[in-house]
């Protein structure tokens, strides 16, 4: 894929949007363990939390006990997880048949309580007014029509619900410096690429779809939405020396970061 590449119909994108995290469910490219195993999961959720550290404060695991709570992307069950642990009525979906299957498993192997199906986030298999919460963390940037998924997520949520979202960051680091060397290194490749490129192989150079948004961009597509705000932040950089994390973290996570968290109520 290049910058003059014409992007292929929404049918067949999401084909292989849903063939590529089908195959590569997320976090599972950070372990070795036996895949369903206990140790697997552990081991997914030592990496997720200690190398995105803030998310146990700025995801809210803790804030929604006795709340029906919607995940759009469960993944393989890691977030969802915290907040049932905590006391939320649970309910995941991903457009992935193996993630949904793996969240099962991790769900039952815990002995804790949930509910899963597969579905799309563009059109999801809920009536109107049903969750007192939807979170959705790094996924609805990779479906063809991210406002479609967005105005689905207003739909099912019920008057006054609040949304957790984390969407990628148009105006951070990441792309600030990555875009410009990629560019250069692609023209030693004879190729033109920048920021969709660079963007997109954020999670893998076979992952199909990746976007991010800036913050005015972003106000305009939770426009439905009441009292949205934002708060940005970044994972530790595992090339990256301690130092430079820290620095990272400190001076520069907290408005330049590449995840920007989403906050609002319907």
């Amino acid at each position: 894929m290049n910058d003059l590449t014409t992007s292929p119909p929404a049918d067949a994108l999401k084909s292989g949007v849903r063939d590529y995290w089908n195959a590569n469910p997320c976090g599972t490219q950070f372990t070795e363990m036996e895949r369903g195993s206990k140790a697997f999961y552990d081991e997914v959720e030592r990496f997720r939390y200690e190398n995105q550290p803030f998310m146990h404060a700025l995801c809210k695991f803790d804030a929604f006990k006795g709340k029906t709570l919607l995940e759009v992307g469960c993944g393989l069950g890691t977030d969802i997880l915290q907040f049932a642990r905590n006391g939320a009525i649970t309910t995941g979906v991903d457009l992935t048949e193996e993630s949904v299957a793996l969240a099962e498993k991790r769900f039952q192997l815990y002995g804790v309580q949930g509910n899963f199906r597969t579905a799309d986030a563009e059109n999801l298999p809920f009536d109107d007014n049903s969750f007192d919460v939807v979170y959705s963390f790094g996924v609805l940037h990779h479906t063809p029509n991210t406002q479609k998924a967005i105005d689905e997520i207003h739909r099912v949520l019920k008057p006054n619900g609040e949304i957790v979202i984390m969407l990628y960051h148009k105006h951070s680091l990441h792309v600030w410096l990555g875009v410009p060397a990629y560019f250069l290194y692609g023209l030693t490749k004879g190729k033109l690429w920048g920021y969709d490129e660079w963007v997109r192989i954020y999670d893998g150079k076979h992952n199909p779809l990746g976007k991010a948004y800036s913050r005015r961009e972003l106000q305009e597509m939770f426009s439905k939405f009441k009292h949205v705000r934002f708060q940005t932040c970044d994972t530790l950089r595992r090339r990256f020396p301690k130092w430079l994390n820290d620095l990272n973290q400190k001076w520069f996570a907290t408005w330049a970061g590449f995840y920007i968290m989403i906050y609002g109520t319907k």
